[in-house]
């Protein structure tokens, strides 16, 4: 065989070669406890069928294929199912080339008592977000509109004026000493932009102090985990017909050392005042959230993260 016909036999086999490409191969994660994962890969796209058994307790707000919430999820006496059907592009995948196979590397996480992360790993903040937000400092935030019952994630982000909108925050507390999440502030506005906002209207203010719950029947929900803050806001109306956009400042502090500027306030119709959601014996702590609470705060700016949720739509039903 010439020279010429060699090269051309090796630059055929490198071209077969080039079309041997393995798009998905996947890494897993070895989880602490049993599990069952199918993964089905496709050209563009991953669809992994996930089952966890019933005693850990599963919530689909805490199941992440890299930065992604399942697509569906149910339950049952056999264990829960969690479905993710993604795009390659999504969820913060990571893309990494050697010769010519492709790999793309998925992170699973299930966020309750385990933290399942390699060092430094930090999902992408997403500046706006339909039903959720995720962010990081030293410290990983996450918030969501949910379900009724607060399961899992909101299938709709439309609400009927009057009804209550689900909202969860969480604290990612990874190596650090037990945290208490807290939603500072919120306001709600009709745009992503909240200095541009023609319409705002304040719904917490005053370092937690839930202000709309004088008039309507908003209100902090019990925890069981300091980590968590559950949030049941009454839908109102903001603007005519205009989506609405939440905008919301997440901080989390040692929940031995509550203050003014960080705590979580609801106001009791019956006794008309102010209760502290965690310790109804230190309610003084609310008594400034009619006048303005202390501006002082200790310097721990890593401590904070601001989130936008949205669009929501607030629907009227007399007007349909």
């Amino acid at each position: 065989m010439s020279q010429g016909q060699q090269s051309n036999q090796r630059r055929t086999l490198s071209q077969k070669k080039k079309k041997l490409v393995f798009w998905n191969v996947l890494v897993k994660l070895s989880l602490p406890f049993p599990t069952d994962l199918n993964i089905t890969c496709e050209e563009k796209s991953v669809t992994v069928i996930w089952k966890l058994p019933n005693e850990l307790g599963v919530q689909p707000s805490r199941l992440f294929l890299g930065k992604c919430l399942p697509t569906n999820f149910s339950s049952g006496p056999d264990g829960a199912v969690a479905m993710f059907h993604v795009s390659l592009t999504d969820c913060h995948f990571k893309r990494v080339v050697c010769f010519v196979v492709y790999l793309f590397i998925y992170l699973f996480i299930f966020s309750s008592t385990f933290i399942l992360r390699p060092p430094h790993w930090h999902p992408h903040m997403p500046i706006l977000s339909s039903g959720s937000a995720i962010g990081f400092g030293s410290l990983l935030f996450y918030m969501g509109i949910m379900n009724e019952n607060f399961s899992g994630p909101a299938r709709s982000t439309s609400f009927f004026l009057g009804s209550r909108i689900p909202i969860w925050a969480a604290v990612d507390q990874q190596a650090h000493m037990p945290l208490a999440v807290f939603i500072e502030e919120c306001v709600a506005t009709t745009t992503t932009d909240i200095r541009t906002a023609s319409h705002v209207y304040p719904f917490i203010t005053n370092g937690g102090c839930l202000v709309d719950g004088k008039a309507g029947s908003s209100k902090f929900l019990p925890r069981d985990t300091k980590s968590e803050i559950f949030l049941s806001l009454q839908a109102f109306k903001l603007g005519a017909g205009e989506k609405v956009y939440i905008h919301c400042k997440i901080t989390a502090w040692d929940p031995e050392l509550l203050d003014e500027n960080r705590k979580a306030c609801n106001y009791i119709k019956e006794l008309e005042g102010w209760e502290l959601l965690d310790d109804p014996t230190q309610s003084d702590l609310c008594r400034c959230c009619d006048t303005s609470c202390s501006s002082w705060k200790r310097n721990f700016r890593s401590l904070s993260q601001n989130a936008v949720l949205g669009p929501l739509t607030i629907e009227d039903v007399n007007l349909k």
